[in-house]
C-alpha cells in the first residue's frame, strides 16, 4: 500500500495551564473502522523524529486507526506564561499518563479527527523507551486497552552525580514523582497483572539497565511474547535525522503487526509500502 493512499487529518488538545497535545490520524483510505493504534514516543523524542513518522504510516498502511502525538511536554519547550516548576512537571511519567488519558477520552467521545473510523472495542497502545513503561501502567488502569507493544521501554535511567553537582529542576520533578508513585511505577507487577496481552521487543544492543529489565519482564510475567532483535539498539539502528529503516525496524514492525492483527483482528494490508 503506497502512501499516498493514506487519510492523514491533525489534531490539536488544549490542556491546562496553556500546555496542549498535538498531533494527527492516519488511516488507510475507506470507509470500515479500524483497530485503534496510540503510538507514544520516547522521552528525548517527537511524533516526528526519527523513524516515527515512517512507522506510523506503515502502521496505518497495515489497518489501524493510528493516533501519533506529541506528549504535552514538547509544547512546555515553548509555551508562554508557564514556570519553571510547571515547566519541570511536564517532564514526569504523571504528566504522560494524564496526556495518555486526555487521549482515551477524546476518542471515546469523538473530539479526534475520523472518529468513525475508530473501532474503539479495539484499543491497542505502542509505546517507546520511557513511554513503553508508561503504556504498560496506563493498560494495567485501563481494561479498555487490549493489548499493548512496548519497543525498548522500561524504567527511566537513573543518573548518578559526581561532587559538585546537582539535578536540574526537571530531572528532580522526574525523581520526586517516582517516588510519589510508588507501586504504581512497579512496571513488572504492573505487567504481570494486566488482562491485556503485551508485546515486548528489546534490541540485544540496549542500555544493560533496560536489558535487567527486560529479564525482569520475563521472569514475572510469562505469559506475554517477548521478541529480543539481535544487534539492535535503542532506535533499532535508526538515526535522526533519519536516513531510513533498518533489518531491526523492520522486525518490530512487522512483529508489532501480526501481534496486534492477532490480538484485535484488522482489514489487510502489508507491512512495507511500496515506492
Amino acid at each position: 500500500m503506497a502512501e499516498n493512499t493514506l487519510v492523514i487529518e491533525r489534531f490539536r488538545l488544549p490542556l491546562k495551564n496553556g500546555l496542549h497535545l498535538e498531533g494527527e490520524i492516519k488511516v488507510p483510505q475507506g470507509d470500515t473502522a479500524l483497530p485503534v493504534l496510540l503510538i507514544s514516543h520516547g522521552f528525548r523524542g517527537h511524533k516526528d523524529w526519527a523513524f516515527w513518522p515512517e512507522a506510523s504510516g506503515r502502521l496505518a498502511a497495515a489497518g489501524f486507526y493510528t493516533v501519533s502525538f506529541n506528549f504535552s511536554r514538547v509544547a512546555a519547550r515553548t509555551a508562554a506564561g508557564l514556570s519553571e516548576q510547571e515547566a519541570a512537571e511536564a517532564q514526569t511519567q504523571s504528566r504522560e499518563l494524564l496526556d495518555l488519558e486526555e487521549l482515551l477520552h477524546s476518542l471515546q467521545e469523538g473530539r479526534l479527527p475520523l472518529a468513525e473510523r475508530a473501532g474503539l472495542q479495539r484499543l491497542a497502545l505502542l509505546g517507546h523507551s520511557r513511554a513503553g513503561g508508561s503504556v504498560i501502567v496506563f493498560a494495567a488502569e485501563h481494561p479498555e486497552v487490549k493489548a499493548l507493544a512496548v519497543w525498548n521501554g522500561g524504567s527511566p535511567p537513573v543518573r548518578t552525580y559526581g561532587p559538585g553537582e546537582s539535578p536540574s529542576l526537571p530531572e528532580q520533578a522526574i525523581q520526586a514523582d517516582l517516588a510519589a508513585g510508588g507501586e504504581r511505577y512497579n512496571l513488572e507487577r504492573a505487567l504481570g497483572g494486566l488482562s491485556a496481552k503485551a508485546l515486548v521487543i528489546q534490541g540485544d544492543n540496549d542500555r544493560e539497565e533496560l536489558l535487567r529489565q527486560n529479564q525482569l519482564f520475563r521472569e514475572q510475567a510469562p505469559q506475554h511474547r517477548y521478541v529480543a532483535v539481535a544487534g539492535a539498539d535503542h532506535t533499532f539502528n535508526t538515526t535522526e535525522p533519519y536516513t531510513g529503516s533498518t533489518p531491526a525496524l523492520d522486525t518490530a514492525l512487522a512483529e508489532t503487526v501480526a501481534f496486534l492483527r492477532t490480538q484485535l483482528g484488522s482489514v489487510g494490508g502489508r507491512v512495507r509500502q511500496e515506492p
